[in-house]
This record gives C-alpha cells, sequence and structure tokens, in this order.
C-alpha cells in the first residue's frame, strides 16, 4: 500500500506526525475559541470570531502565497508555527490570571487566521520536494488530506473525554503545544530538502512587483484549463457543502429524522468513515483519468446528498453520508497532484492560495444561501438542491471536456535550491 511507502520516509512520518497533532489541537481550539465567544459576547461572539479569523485568512491569503514562492518554505513553516503556539498560548495564561476578554479573543483570531494563510501554501508547495516520485506524491498528498478528516473524526471523542477533567482554557494550551511539535517535526526534516523553488518571479518587494509576480501566477493557473475550472467551481461546491452539510444535517436529523444529537453524530461519523477509506483508495490508486475522476467527485457527493434525503430514515442517511464522503477526495487528490506536478513550481503558493481563497468564500457565502433555502422549502429540498450544485459543476467539467481525458503536460522540475 503506497500509504506504508510514504510512512516508511522518515521525513515524510515526521511531516504527517506534525500536522495530525496540529489538526487536532486546531479541533480542540475551535471548540474553545467559539464556545468561550459565545459565554462572552453572547451569540453573536461566535460568529464575530469565526468572521474575523475567515476576513483574515482571505485578506492575508495571497500574500501567502506569494512569500511561499519567495521564502524558504521550511522556515516559513517553522516560523508560522512558532507564531501561532505564542499567541494562542497567551489565551490559557490570560485566563489563569482572571484577565481574558474578548477584544484578546478577536486578536488572536486575527493572528491565527493570518498566520494560517502564510502556512497551507508553504506546506502544499513543498510536497514535490519531498518525495522521489509522482506515485509517491499522490498517496502524500491522500495523507496529508486525510490529517483534517481524521480531525473531524477523532476529534469530537477526545474533546468530550478531556472536557471532563481539563478546564477549557486549556484546550488553548494543548493546540499551542500541538504547533510547537509540528515545528519541532518539520525543524528535524532538515535543510537538505529543495525548501525553495529557484524564482523565476521579480524578486523586488514594491506593490507593483507584487501584482506582477501575482498576475504571472494567475496566468499559469489560467493555461491550465482543467485546474482553472476546478479552482472556479470550488467557490460554488464549498457554499453547497456548508449550506447542505454543515448547516444541513442537523435540521435533518432534527426536523425530519426526529432524532437528537446522537442521529446527527452517526451522520457525521458516518461520513467520516467514508473519507478516511475513500483517501486511502484514492491515493493508492493510479489514477489513469485524473480530469475525469475529480469531476466525476462532484456527482458522488451530489448522489450521495440525494440518497440522504430520499427517505426519512437515519440508516439511509448514514449510507447516503458515507456515499458523499467518497467523493470529497476524488476531487481534491487528482487536483493536488496536477497543481504540483504540471503547473510553474515558483508559482504553485500563489495557485495554491488562489484555491484556498475560493473555498473560504465559497464557506463564506454558504450560510446567505442557507438563509432562502431554508426558510422557504423543507429540509430536504434544500439539502436536493445543494446536491444539484454539485451535480451541475461535476457534469460541467466532464461536459467541458466531452467526457475525455486532456492530455497531461508535465512540468519539468527544474533544479531547486
Amino acid at each position: 500500500m503506497r500509504f506504508l511507502k510514504v510512512l516508511l520516509l522518515p521525513h515524510l512520518a515526521l511531516l504527517w506526525s506534525g500536522q495530525v497533532l496540529s489538526a487536532i489541537g486546531d479541533f480542540f481550539y475551535q471548540i474553545a475559541m467559539l464556545w468561550i465567544a459565545i459565554k462572552m459576547a453572547g451569540s453573536q461572539g461566535g460568529i464575530i470570531i469565526a468572521g474575523v479569523e475567515a476576513g483574515a485568512a482571505l485578506l492575508f491569503g495571497l500574500l501567502g502565497g506569494i512569500y511561499a514562492d519567495r521564502w524558504n518554505r521550511r522556515a516559513i513553516m517553522i516560523t508560522v508555527d512558532l507564531a501561532r503556539a505564542l499567541a494562542i498560548s497567551s489565551l490559557p495564561l490570560l485566563a489563569t490570571f482572571g484577565q481574558l476578554q474578548f477584544w484578546q479573543l478577536i486578536i488572536v483570531s486575527l493572528l491565527v487566521g493570518s498566520l494560517g494563510a502564510l502556512f497551507n501554501p508553504a506546506l502544499q508547495s513543498s510536497l514535490p520536494a519531498l518525495v522521489p516520485n509522482t506515485d509517491l506524491l499522490q498517496a502524500t498528498n491522500g495523507l496529508m488530506d486525510v490529517t483534517r478528516r481524521l480531525a473531524r473524526t477523532l476529534g469530537p471523542s477526545l474533546a468530550a473525554l478531556l472536557v471532563t477533567f481539563l478546564p477549557l482554557t486549556h484546550f488553548f494550551t494543548l493546540d499551542a503545544i500541538s504547533f510547537l511539535l509540528s515545528a519541532g517535526a518539520v525543524t528535524l526534516m532538515g535543510s537538505r530538502f529543495a525548501w525553495k523553488p529557484r524564482c523565476k518571479t521579480i524578486e523586488h518587494t514594491g506593490i507593483r512587483d507584487l501584482l506582477v509576480d501575482l498576475r504571472q501566477g494567475f496566468q499559469a493557473a489560467r493555461a491550465h484549463k482543467p485546474i482553472a475550472l476546478a479552482i472556479f467551481s470550488s467557490g460554488f461546491i464549498s457554499a453547497a457543502w456548508v449550506a447542505g452539510f454543515v448547516l444541513g444535517i442537523p435540521l435533518l436529523a432534527d426536523r425530519v429524522l426526529q432524532g437528537n444529537v446522537s442521529a446527527y453524530g452517526l451522520i457525521v461519523g458516518a461520513y467520516g468513515v467514508g473519507n478516511v477509506v475513500s483517501n486511502f483508495v484514492i491515493g493508492s490508486m493510479s489514477l489513469r483519468r485524473p480530469v475525469g475522476t475529480m469531476f466525476l467527485g462532484g456527482l458522488v457527493v451530489g448522489s450521495g446528498f440525494l440518497l440522504m434525503v430520499s427517505v426519512p430514515s437515519l440508516p439511509v442517511a448514514m449510507l447516503g453520508a458515507s456515499l458523499a464522503a467518497l467523493g470529497g477526495p476524488m476531487g481534491d487528490i487528482p487536483m493536488a497532484v496536477m497543481m504540483q506536478t504540471e503547473l510553474p513550481p515558483h508559482h504553485l503558493g500563489k495557485i495554491y492560495s488562489l484555491a484556498d481563497m475560493t473555498n473560504a468564500l465559497g464557506s463564506l457565502l454558504g450560510p446567505l444561501l442557507a438563509l432562502p433555502l431554508y426558510q422557504y422549502l423543507s429540509v430536504q429540498q434544500a439539502i436536493s438542491v445543494c446536491a444539484l450544485i454539485f451535480v451541475t459543476t461535476g457534469l460541467l467539467g466532464l461536459l467541458r471536456f466531452r467526457f475525455q481525458e486532456p492530455p497531461a503536460h508535465p512540468y519539468k522540475q527544474e533544479p531547486l535550491s
């Protein structure tokens, strides 16, 4: 199994271990941050905190991509992890002395959102330099992608266990420790890998130069038709995901299935299991039709959504969630591999930032889509509309290339330094 081959490489095992711990720490951070914000500022507190963090990620996203293509990516990841650990560790310290206030939560959320926009492009654009061949690159992308899915699956159980004997403010302590461990893992990987591309982009840092650099990166993405269409579609997909699953499944469990929080947990758990299984399968397969697989993923997610609401039954909803979960990695992993092998490495950070920002914008628009859907339609009808968005984006992608696989154009990797 290719995943085992990846984990047999010590440097990748180190990197993945650090990212798993960091992802679980992030889950603890989100629980503590939102709960404490609501306690301090009422129902609007959580919305303000979430909006500040998402806004910071959008605002600094493009800069993160630019500097991931200019600076040493290992140094970026270590510095960002240490800065996040320092910022978050201030919260339990303030709470210990009874000085924690809402405005301090806002400042930390702003820092975490902006720093994350620097870290993610640096991580993703580093992967091609860390693996010896494309097959292992695909498995490595699957392994990195499964970290957040594992955190989403394991996080609720771990949080429920820890909160029985650990003050909620020390969830921040756990997250800070996870960032320190992540920084340590990247440090131990050493400097022998090609952490910085031989940059063809403009070396100056004036505003005009940054804009020219950004335009060149966007032109590189636009020239690759499948990736350009996938990035454009991701905004609609993210909005449909938030409206249909994040906000729709609790309503489905409560209003349609007449269940309690356990029914909601079972549906989300079924989705998590399907996600992890799909990651391992797609990451280990030889994808002869990556573009077709990428857009077929949207059809699978949409079909799963439709199955979830076809019959008012918890087992059927769980089965539909498992089916929908298979489609996520079908889209994410082929797209990541194509970006890393068919686009210029000195523009990779910027293109990842563009994709992340499109996803984030869609996630912000998701609640706006949900408001009229659940106000004027039944829960089943509203989720079905979201399912049709997934199906439509998948079909448009397949029709754009006439259900044929466009030829791959692997970018010849230049020596890195």
